[in-house]
């Protein structure tokens, strides 16, 4: 028999739950929401999109599907609020609606059956397909947020983060203009005091998930000696992820302009040490693999002060023989194309330490 929803319990832990729904609870009231007036609602929240992101994989495997996530949507639900029953748009082929916080009961209807949801529980739903409402809440305060995907090989698939359908080309007078002009495409961009130093020595001490190793493959190499660890995405370290992310973006807006879609991959804290001349020769960080075929934008944060090491330059190569040197004062971000060749040269004396990560996107075309 096709099923319409699944309960999902334990969904997230109900103390992450709470701390979701004070941030939620502290965000400034936006626009109303002409589908339930009098509640506080919110479009991709940032703490939201990470929640959609970070469960994509268990609603995944609980839906049967591969799904790929479009947007998130939360409320916060007074007292005689209601939901009218209504199926959703094409965006929300599958969805959750997690219950984050409540201040008494309040069921959601899936058809004629009423779903009982306590913090942390989730209710996965075919939102195009099941009729679902709320009738009048009687308590005081419920907040919950939607997580909508659509199946990654199914007839919504192009809703991927809720572009909506494709918009037909329109004609145009035939130009041999084939693209615009950008003349920042072997250049990099730099922040400068990006992080402060007090986040840079926070970062330094944390304890991330996985044990160190030398070089990705956790195996010494001619071409790279350094020792790594993995920064988990996880909401203690969203707040960093999140800082990344707006600087990417401003960055892009500004210098780029490239078509990029997520930080798909976690933080690289990255040590090089003078006990092992620690380096990375030439490379580019675009290749053949799963991950880096669809890198677009490479970002490198210096976490150590100049002065705790010599060696150790990020240099790019440009223009031919051209090799250009990044700054390295603390705290600086670095964003440049992942296809630009480029270097850490050798560690002679103290540890350099910095935290890499990579942009992704659709291929170049």
């Amino acid at each position: 028999m096709r099923w319409l929803y699944k309960v999902l319990r334990d969904l997230i832990d109900p103390a992450e739950a709470a701390k979701i729904a004070d941030r939620i609870r502290n965000e400034p009231e936006g626009k109303p929401d002409p589908q339930v007036p009098n509640s506080a609602a919110h479009y991709g929240l940032p703490v939201c999109n990470t929640l959609l992101g970070y469960l994509c994989e268990k609603i995944s495997e609980a839906a049967g599907k591969k799904l790929k996530p479009t947007y998130s949507y939360c409320r916060v639900y007074r007292k005689g609020n209601t939901l009218a029953p209504h199926k959703d748009r094409p965006s929300c082929e599958y969805s959750v609606t997690l219950n984050l916080s409540q201040k008494g009961k309040w069921p959601i209807y899936m058809g004629s059956r009423s779903v009982d949801l306590q913090p942390g529980d989730g209710c996965l739903y075919r939102g195009c397909e099941i009729e679902h409402s709320r009738k009048e809440f009687k308590g005081d305060e419920y907040v919950q947020v939607f997580l909508h995907y659509v199946d990654a090989e199914g007839p919504y698939r192009d809703y991927v983060h809720d572009f909506g359908t494709k918009t037909p080309v329109a004609e145009a007078s035939i130009q041999f203009i084939f693209a615009r002009h950008n003349p920042n495409l072997i250049k990099y961009y730099r922040f400068s005091n990006a992080f402060t130093v007090d986040e840079c020595i926070a970062l330094r001490k944390a304890n991330f998930d996985l044990a160190p190793g030398l070089t990705e493959d956790g195996k010494n190499s001619e071409v790279r000696k350094s020792q790594i660890y993995w920064v988990p995405k996880t909401l203690y370290w969203e707040p960093v992820y999140q800082k990344i992310m707006n600087l990417v973006g401003q960055c892009n807006r500004e210098f780029f302009n490239f078509d990029i879609t997520s930080l798909q991959e976690n933080l690289q804290y990255t040590e090089y040490d003078e006990s092992y001349q620690g380096r990375y020769d030439w490379h580019f960080d675009v290749g053949e693999g799963p991950l880096n075929c669809g890198r677009k934008l490479s970002v490198s944060i210096q976490l150590s002060d100049p002065s705790e090491y010599e060696g150790g330059e990020l240099q790019f190569s440009l223009d031919g023989d051209r090799t250009v040197v990044a700054e390295k004062d603390q705290g600086t971000v670095i964003i440049f194309p992942s296809y630009l060749r480029h270097r850490v040269t050798p560690v002679t004396k103290g540890t350099r330490r910095s935290l890499v990560t990579w942009i992704t996107g659709p291929p170049f075309r």
